[in-house]
């Protein structure tokens, strides 16, 4: 992730993505917790506009973070368990962690991201789609479940907040994924050793395309599902 997070399509276009259906929910110079934040691939690019402040469990990750991205303030600790007060930050952006293996209760664990966000801030959850699909990918970095568009609906608004939105994404990777599936079968190799060059510059027009729909428009499935909410009540300043 640290090698490849500024140049794969893949995080380029999810922070597209996330800067399309995220960012209009932010106040100005919010203070956003990136839940789960690996080494900073999809949400250290928001310290750009916001007060960013980063967790995660894995102390690697976390020093690797720091690394690239040293003007972020970073926490290490379990999504499940955040040392944060209550009504503490504006947002929360949660990427590709409900489906870990170390989260034993996603819906608990949305809960708790819920708990710290401030009344009228917002959550951003974006997690690996179709629940059947297992893939080489999934063994390498240890997803054991995979999400629907209803699954995140229902996690969203069974944490007490209104959904806003929520989707799929890379709906055109559904069928090369199905057939990799099959062919990887038993394997275990990370997609971010791949996929560079031409195929990454083909991958990255169609993601672009596909974001056109998605600014007006949901899709019922895809290769990712997220999901917008906001937590009831009004913030300090009105927004």
């Amino acid at each position: 992730m640290a090698r490849v997070e500024r140049s794969h399509w893949w995080y380029r276009s999810t922070r597209e993505l996330l800067a399309g259906v995220f960012v209009p929910h932010l106040p100005a110079r919010a203070l956003v917790l990136d839940a789960g934040c690996g080494t900073g691939a999809t949400g250290a690019w928001l310290a750009e506009r916001h007060a960013v402040v980063g967790l995660d469990a894995e102390p690697l990750a976390v020093e690797l973070y720091a690394g690239l991205h040293p003007a972020v303030p970073l926490l290490t600790g379990d999504v499940s368990r955040l040392p944060l007060r209550d009504a503490s930050v504006d947002a929360v952006l949660c990427v590709t962690v409900l489906c870990h293996q170390a989260i034993l209760d996603p819906q608990a664990a949305v809960a708790e991201l819920v708990r710290v966000i401030r009344p009228g801030g917002a959550l951003c959850l974006l997690e690996p789609g179709v629940r059947r699909l297992r893939r080489a990918h999934d063994r390498a970095v240890h997803v054991v479940r995979r999400f629907a568009v209803e699954d995140m609906r229902r996690l969203v608004a069974g944490s007490g907040c209104e959904v806003v939105r929520a989707s799929g994404a890379y709906s055109f990777l559904v069928p090369p994924a199905a057939v990799k599936a099959v062919i990887e079968r038993g394997r275990a190799a990370s997609d971010l050793d791949g996929q560079s060059g031409a195929v990454g510059r083909v991958l990255a027009g169609m993601a672009a395309v596909e974001r056109r729909w998605l600014a007006a428009h949901d899709l019922p499935a895809g290769l990712s599902v997220w999901a917008v909410g906001v937590k009831p009540g009004v913030g300090p300043s009105g927004w």
